[in-house]
């Protein structure tokens, strides 16, 4: 009536790197305050107080640092490389998309 699942081994000898995984939050982590920031900046109508650039600047530094770790997690043996590849997607893409911003503010 059921299938009952066969017993599954494990063989390899692989783990979850820790550099990967807080790779992987820190680029949750800047997801969600850059999306935190737009909306605030949306509220004030782009006249916000300048603690919104300073938090920023503080984002884009956690972005590239959460990217290096990503990039060192790579580097390990025998770890699982989904935390760490997602981490440097997400911290990538965000570090461009701020210095892009802040190249921007320079400018305008």
């Amino acid at each position: 009536m059921f299938k009952i699942r066969k017993e599954t081994y494990k063989f390899t000898g692989r783990s979850h790197s820790l550099k990967g995984i807080v790779s992987a939050v820190t680029g949750g982590v800047g997801i969600v305050s850059i999306l935190v920031l737009f909306i605030l900046s949306g509220v004030y109508r782009g006249n916000g107080s300048i603690l919104f650039g300073a938090g920023g600047m503080l984002l884009f530094a956690l972005t590239v640092t959460g990217f290096i770790l990503g990039v060192k997690a790579c580097t390990e043996k025998e770890i699982y490389y989904t935390a760490p590849i997602t981490g440097m997607v997400a911290n990538g893409i965000l570090s461009i998309i701020l210095f892009i911003l802040y190249i921007m503010g320079l400018f305008i």
